[in-house]
């Protein structure tokens, strides 16, 4: 299979062109600031279209940082202009690849406490709800074409590095790990590990619409950060109030900390999809421990 990926740069699109290639597929990654083995968004024209097999779209800014007015406005028109570009390449090829994999995420379904939010949820309010909107929305042409086009709703991608996680051991290592707030928000979380095997899956299997790309098993944030400091063998007992949180972070705090996403991933586990790493702990150890 030819794929193209754009945002290959990132977490989940360099763990996942490397998982594609060691199963013998073939790789066009698309980068603002291409390698040697990379293309330009410049060159993704139609006519290279017309030799790829699927896309999988994950370009878009970094939604860490403070939300200033140009950073809110950075986030959305990244993803909107990348997701038009692909969308105008893909139905002006002659032979247009067989499916789209579009990336959307948790905030489109807003806070929402405590309710199960299955892909059948409709969307919520704020800026992430509606920058998924728009992000999603941008993809229209490519399913008005009646190609395959299916949309991953990422929760919290863990992995070991500098990411969220990576942030969180930190903290929870120096011993000032915690709860965020009152921790009784949901957060729903997935292991980069399924998180490529989950796109995988979207390719090689007949799947279309939105997809809610998390665990099973969600936790509140109280026990993710419990659990963190068992694996680290460190205490977690700091607790970092909710108006601390949105006086030091702002909008981007209270947005990605504080407010509660249970999603559960009906898609999936309907088509097949089998999880590696479904319970906290033993992600978290795997991850982080090995």
């Amino acid at each position: 299979m030819n794929v193209l990926i754009t945002g290959v740069t990132g977490l989940i699109g360099s763990a996942l062109a490397s998982e594609l290639q060691r199963r013998g597929d073939k790789v066009i990654g698309v980068s603002r600031r291409p390698s040697a083995d990379q293309i330009s968004w410049e060159g993704m024209t139609p006519t290279l279209l017309d030799e790829v097999d699927a896309v999988v779209n994950l370009a878009g800014e970094s939604i860490a940082g403070r939300w200033t007015k140009s950073k809110k406005g950075r986030i959305l028109d990244s993803r909107v202009e990348a997701t038009s570009l692909v969308a105008a390449a893909i139905v002006n090829a002659d032979n247009p690849p067989n499916c789209l994999v579009q990336a959307s995420a948790a905030g489109f379904y807003g806070d929402r406490g405590s309710e199960v939010l299955d892909e059948s949820a409709g969307p919520g309010e704020g800026f992430l709800a509606e920058v998924c909107q728009q992000w999603e929305a941008a993809s229209q042409p490519v399913m008005d074409m009646g190609i395959r086009t299916a949309v991953p709703r990422f929760s919290i991608v863990l992995a070991n590095g500098p990411g969220a996680l990576g942030r969180l051991a930190l903290t929870t290592r120096l011993c000032v790990g915690g709860p965020l707030g009152n921790g009784r928000q949901w957060w729903s979380w997935v292991s980069l590990n399924d998180t490529v095997g989950s796109i995988m899956h979207l390719l090689d299997h007949d799947v279309s619409g939105a997809v809610n790309i998390s665990t099973p098993n969600p936790e509140t944030q109280r026990t993710f950060a419990t659990t963190l400091g068992k694996v680290l063998r460190r205490p977690a007992f700091v607790s970092a109030p909710g108006f601390a949180i949105s006086a030091a972070l702002g909008e981007m705090g209270t947005s990605l900390l504080l407010d509660s996403f249970r999603l559960y991933p009906n898609v999936l586990l309907e088509n097949g999809f089998v999880f590696q790493d479904s319970e906290l702990e033993g992600a978290l150890r795997r991850i982080l421990c090995t």
